[in-house]
């Protein structure tokens, strides 16, 4: 056989055995491994390895190496597999975002200091617990507790605990993510309640933030907001952006970028084409990105009104939106006029601030982390 031959043969060899790897079951012993290989001091690595590949199956996701090293990734990136990390200074962080706060009503805002700092008793005051916390699960306690006292000195008691007003005291709570993967409180609780048949109770509202705080809970909401849906991305690194960005962010800035091209105007490649309520829904305000979507239209693929590209764009954090005829209408404008296809997704450009969050820290920082950790662990 020539030598080009056998080298071709060999390399075909190579990639047989290394796809084959990557998609082969992975047991608890390997797992293991892989833990420990990236984070050396774990505490109980067997226990970690048995609720991850457990957490894939309840989801009937495949056990395979690349599944295993992407939650191995974006755990070791978000907690260094600790179930409720300690975040260093947060009780500081959060009574002075408080005071910051609450310093833009002056008047009120001092008179809510005083009763926070004797309430209910000066010895174990909110703002006492408030200044002592060390995790998050201690903040999300302590508005827990905040709230029962109200409900019980309103006389409102029964009606915050049958659920009435989970969804005010939801948008009030400042801990929007939670656990060892930093999965989204939102994501949880909406995923919570399409298992269930009645309405959530209070109690079943903190239930679902409870098992957040564990091992196995955490694992189990943040795996399937990471793994569990179609992306048709190329490469990890997309997922990884959209776990901090959103669903399809890094698919819809890649659209941000055609838009930009073919509208003549600057965008920011953020994924969000509208804009959003914190409940979720899409405002009514017409974003620059949603104006450029229009003028680009105009220019490159008339046919559509307003009306059309709105119920478009209203799919853009599902799978739907690459079928519709505003997604595909300007992509093929794009090549059209470059001669080159469009990317299919990038990388969204997102600063991020938190009080978590003690250095410079984009979405892109994010995600390259989160894919040096996935690479390492598939070698």
């Amino acid at each position: 056989m020539p030598p080009g031959r056998v080298l071709l043969s060999l390399l075909a060899c190579l990639l047989f055995t290394t796809t084959a790897r990557a998609q082969a079951a992975m047991d608890v012993r390997e797992t293991v491994r892989l833990i420990l290989r990236a984070e050396k001091n774990v505490a109980d690595a067997q226990g970690w390895a048995i609720d991850l590949l457990d957490v894939l199956q309840l989801h009937n996701l495949p056990t395979t190496r690349e599944n295993v090293c992407a939650v191995i990734a974006v755990v070791d990136q978000e907690s260094s597999f600790v179930a409720d990390p300690a975040v260093p200074g947060l009780g500081k962080i959060s009574e002075q975002a408080l005071r910051d706060k609450l310093a833009k009503v002056p008047v009120a805002g001092k008179a809510a200091l005083r009763w926070l700092e004797r309430t209910p008793t000066p010895e174990n005051s909110f703002l006492s617990r408030i200044r002592a916390a060390r995790t998050e699960r201690d903040l999300d306690l302590v508005y827990r507790s905040l709230v029962e006292f109200a409900g019980q000195k309103s006389g409102l008691g029964e009606v915050v605990q049958l659920g009435f007003l989970n969804q005010l005291i939801e948008d009030r709570n400042e801990i929007d993510t939670a656990g060892s993967m930093q999965v989204s409180v939102k994501f949880s609780l909406e995923m919570a309640k399409r298992r269930r048949w009645l309405p959530m109770m209070l109690d079943d509202v903190y239930a679902v933030r409870d098992q957040l705080y564990t091992r196995h809970g955490g694992l189990y909401y943040g795996v399937p907001q990471l793994l569990d849906y179609e992306t048709g991305y190329s490469r990890k690194i997309f997922r990884f952006a959209d776990y901090n960005a959103g669903r399809y962010a890094s698919r819809n800035a890649a659209f941000q970028q055609v838009v930009a091209t073919l509208s003549g105007d600057k965008l920011a490649l953020d994924g969000d084409l509208l804009s959003y309520a914190k409940s979720g829904k899409a405002n009514a305000t017409v974003t620059t990105s949603e104006a450029a979507v229009r003028k680009a239209m105009k220019l490159h693929a008339p046919g559509l009104t307003d009306k059309d590209i709105r119920s478009d764009l209203l799919e853009e954090k599902t799978a739907k939106f690459v079928s519709t005829r505003t997604f595909t209408a300007l992509r093929d404008a794009f090549a059209r006029k470059t001669g080159k296809q469009p990317a299919f997704a990038i990388v969204p450009e997102i600063g991020l601030s938190s009080p978590k969050i003690h250095r410079r820290m984009t979405t892109r920082i994010f995600a390259e982390s989160v894919d040096r950790r996935y690479q390492a662990c598939m070698k």
